[in-house]
């Protein structure tokens, strides 16, 4: 049997950094680890390949060669999800589909594939492959997972099948869950409230893996919340130092956490000393109001101004998710929001609005109280897909606003100047080659200190550091790369989408208006007979 793994486009996005991956010579931010994943798990006499659509393009030879096409996506992956399935089907091919889409909406994606997988994938791929190998032609239409999988029992990921040269960061997986109950979540939904990790041999073999493939550089643990289960977390960290400096630290290690990490020491100990240097925390918003709202009391449980500033004094980076538009938010919280991120030491602030995410506790209270709508969601800006409490006008002014201000290239680099000062004094390791680290650097001297429409405000900020904090230049090259991608997407593309859908509100509540006026001057008929009346009612 021969599967072709395909991996869809991704549209732009904040998330994608791609304006930032040109300064540094790579085509991708992550490789697909589901897919490698699963790969790892089929039949060892079985032909596998990968297509990762965001390196390079899928080929007619691509469909040609193979019996079985995998994919998967993300909701914002859709399109072109539709479009690998319609030129699939055109050459004959099966398509199984499987990943978030199609958990969290399966029926519509079913009328575009021959079968599905509902569900953490691992348990069914025995039940797949038997009927796979039986009649391709009678593959059932859905396969659907009845329990959380042991990953304890999974090989390591087929690193060998990735270009790794493509690359910015590799992906491992440590654990799968959140014991949180955020209301706007998926996470809890698709991966249970549960959290499971591996055993640290195992997630230390896979490390071996990747090193491989002949990578170095920045190594992303993708779980959802890393110390979701803190007793599992702190006992890996132990094993994970040792087998860093077993290889002289090839790895540089980021991850996501919630912000009440800040409250253990030993986690954070143990973490930079196993090579962590950068970690992604849900801020969502500083109002209590709104944290209550949609039960992030996790948040509620610390200072966040103190949690950030140790974190970083700590030698742990700091990137954060805002979120706009929850039921709490009024004009002034909303401005209170723009202003506690202006002054933050927070370089890559990721804000968006509000989405009803299919699947989430917040979809499902929006849709009985009638407030969900048919829009499409995905994407981290533009209009909210439920009737927000806010006006949207004001909504999407004060986020377009906010955008403007946050991502203008003096505040971002205050912003990085703000967390460079705060870092300690001894650097983490730096374990990019220094061939590439020096093209970086080559790069990004080039397109935004030469070229750049902000090359004033990025030597200012260059002659600040070296000044100030002259071990920490490696890093400030590296957020001064990040604020490529940050600064350039939203003034070239969010900031235009937002002025266009601001302006289509506008319209929707012209038309409105109109009418209710037209509605209002319309003349009453007299009074007239009751029984007539109801004859003219019953005709």
């Amino acid at each position: 049997m021969k599967i072709l793994c395909v991996s869809p486009a991704f549209p732009e996005t904040y998330w994608g950094h791609e304006r930032a991956l040109r300064l540094i010579g790579k085509r991708a931010i992550l490789p697909p680890l589901g897919l490698l994943t699963v790969a790892a798990l089929l039949p060892p006499d079985w032909d596998v390949r990968l297509c990762d659509m965001n390196v390079r393009p899928l080929d007619d030879a691509d469909l040609e060669w193979a019996d079985v096409l995998f994919l998967t996506g993300m909701l914002v992956q859709r399109p072109s999800m539709l479009e690998v399935a319609k030129r699939g089907r055109a050459m004959g091919k099966c398509i199984v589909a499987g990943g978030p889409h199609a958990t969290a909406t399966p029926d519509a994606l079913a009328p575009f594939v021959d079968c599905i997988v509902v569900g953490e994938a691992e348990d069914l791929i025995t039940p797949l492959c038997a009927a796979l190998r039986a009649d391709r032609s009678a593959l059932p239409a859905r396969f659907v997972a009845s329990e959380r999988p042991d990953i304890r029992r999974l090989p390591p990921p087929r690193y060998d099948l990735l270009d790794v040269s493509a690359y910015n960061s590799i992906g491992v997986q440590w654990g799968r869950g959140c014991p949180f109950h955020c209301e706007f979540c998926d996470i809890v939904e698709l991966f249970g409230r549960r959290p499971r990790t591996k055993e640290p041999g195992q997630f230390c073999r896979e490390l071996d893996a990747v090193l491989a493939t002949g990578f170095r550089g920045s190594l992303f643990v993708v779980d959802d919340n890393f110390v979701g289960n803190r007793k599992e977390t702190l006992g890996l960290l132990g094993p994970l130092g040792a087998w860093m400096r077993a290889h002289d630290f090839p790895f540089q290690i980021f991850t996501e956490a919630s912000i009440d990490l800040a409250s253990r020491d030993d986690l954070i100990a143990g973490m930079i000393a196993a090579g962590f240097d950068f970690v992604f925390v849900g801020i969502e918003t500083p109002s209590p109001a709104a944290l209550r709202e949609t039960h992030k009391t996790q948040n509620l449980a610390v200072d966040l101004n103190q949690a950030i500033h140790k974190l970083i004094r700590s030698g742990l980076d700091v990137a954060a998710g805002f979120i706009m538009g929850f039921d709490a938010d009024d004009a002034a919280a909303l401005e209170r929001q723009r202003e506690w991120v202006l002054r933050s030491p927070i370089p890559q602030a990721m804000m968006g609005i509000l989405t009803a995410l299919p699947g989430t506790q917040l979809e499902r209270r929006l849709t009985r109280e009638g407030r969900l709508l048919d829009r499409a969601s995905g994407e981290t800006f533009g209009r909210a897909n439920f009737k927000t409490s806010l006006p949207e006008s004001t909504l999407l002014q004060t986020y377009r606003a906010a955008l403007e201000q946050i991502y203008r290239p003096e505040e971002y680099f205050a912003r990085c100047l703000r967390a460079l000062r705060l870092r300690p004094k001894t650097d983490s390791h730096i374990s990019l080659p220094l061939r590439h680290a020096l093209a970086c650097v080559l790069r990004s001297v080039w397109q935004q200190g030469v070229r750049g429409k902000y090359r004033k405000v990025y030597w200012r900020f260059l002659g600040q550091v070296l000044r100030h904090a002259p071990r920490r230049f490696a890093r400030a090259i590296s957020l001064a790369v990040a604020g490529e991608h940050l600064i350039r997407y939203t003034a070239e593309e969010v900031l235009p989408r937002l002025d266009g859908a601001i302006a289509e509100v506008g319209r929707e509540d012209a038309a409105a208006k109109a009418a209710w006026a037209h509605s209002r001057r319309v003349p009453r008929h007299p009074a007239a007979d009751p029984v007539m009346d109801i004859e003219a009612a019953a005709v």
